[in-house]
């Protein structure tokens, strides 16, 4: 059985894939997070089970009721979609009316109470504890949905079976610390190639050692903006981590480096070296729907030292 703090790794990196261009403004698209929250939702309620989840219109209702806060542009409320794809995660399976059979074909409304799904490699565990599924809930909105999560888990604290949870693990609040961190680094990573996005350094040993030079860098910090999406993240080496940490320099808006002016090229190399970020393009990841928010590179601007 993995363990909680693994499993959120997971949920971190469902495979979710991103909208295109000509549909707009790209984004990761919405569905298998939001089912995953309405599982949960049925979980609570006794109307499902980890092993047995039905494939019937509460879920259907439950996936709809979020869908509608966290639409964009032309994302539909397609719910089976999820229902059946989420088997690729490796946790989930969906399957025919005979109870063995994983689902292989386009799920239809008059499936309607013949087919379900379960939890499978370990999960099935996992999310039968309250508590556990309160932090995923909170992991699951945290890194897919971190504009709307007042409104998201305020539809859930409107139950007051899900209130006495959140209030019994918000003792532990700090362990969502421990499955999130390397979850959002893995991610940035990933996505970045392991590459600064200030000098472009990039350095990853062999798989087998697991190490890289590169630090996954929130824009806006965690501690404030309870934001784990991507575009709140940026990859840096440590150096340039550090340095923007002390607000020296900054990613703006205009995707070019901006460097305080306390910094003085002539007291070394070092100061020189930052000062030669200014006017440079910020290395952007390939694909857009993860460029930094704009909204967090002018909260990175506008703490730079004077």
């Amino acid at each position: 059985m993995p363990s909680l703090d693994r499993a959120i790794e997971r949920l971190y990196d469902l495979s979710v894939g991103t909208t295109p261009v000509e549909e707009g403004p790209p984004h990761e698209r919405p569905h298998k997070p939001l089912l995953l929250l309405a599982v949960f939702d049925l979980l609570d309620d006794g109307l499902a089970t980890p092993d047995r989840i039905p494939w019937c219109q509460a879920l259907r209702d439950r996936f709809k009721a979020r869908f509608d806060v966290v639409r964009k542009h032309n994302d539909q409320c397609n719910p089976d979609l999820p229902f059946r794809y989420l088997a690729g995660d490796g946790f989930w399976q969906a399957v025919e009316a005979d109870g063995t059979t994983p689902i292989r074909r386009e799920i239809r409304v008059s499936d309607l109470g013949q087919v379900h799904a379960r939890f499978t490699d370990g999960f099935d565990l996992l999310v039968v504890i309250p508590g556990n599924r309160s932090r995923m809930r909170e992991a699951l909105v945290t890194r897919y949905f971190p504009q709307h999560a007042a409104a998201l888990l305020g539809q859930i604290e409107n139950r007051q079976s899900t209130i006495n949870n959140r209030q019994s693990s918000s003792l532990h609040e700090d362990e969502l610390e421990y499955g999130r961190s390397p979850a959002f680094r893995r991610k940035i990573l990933e996505i970045y190639d392991h590459q600064c996005a200030a000098c472009g350094l990039r350095i990853k040993l062999p798989a087998a050692h697991d190490v890289s030079f590169i630090d996954a860098a929130h824009l806006i910090p965690f501690a404030e903006s309870r934001n784990d999406h991507p575009t709140n993240g940026l990859a840096l080496c440590k150096n340039h981590h550090w340095a923007m940490d002390r607000e020296i320099i900054a990613p703006g808006p205009d995707l070019h480096w901006h460097v305080s002016k306390f910094v003085d090229p002539r007291r070394s190399n070092g100061e020189k070296e930052l000062k030669e970020l200014v006017g440079k393009s910020v290395l952007l990841p390939k694909d857009p729907a993860f460029h930094p928010a704009s909204q967090a590179l002018e909260y990175r601007v506008a703490r730079l030292s004077a």
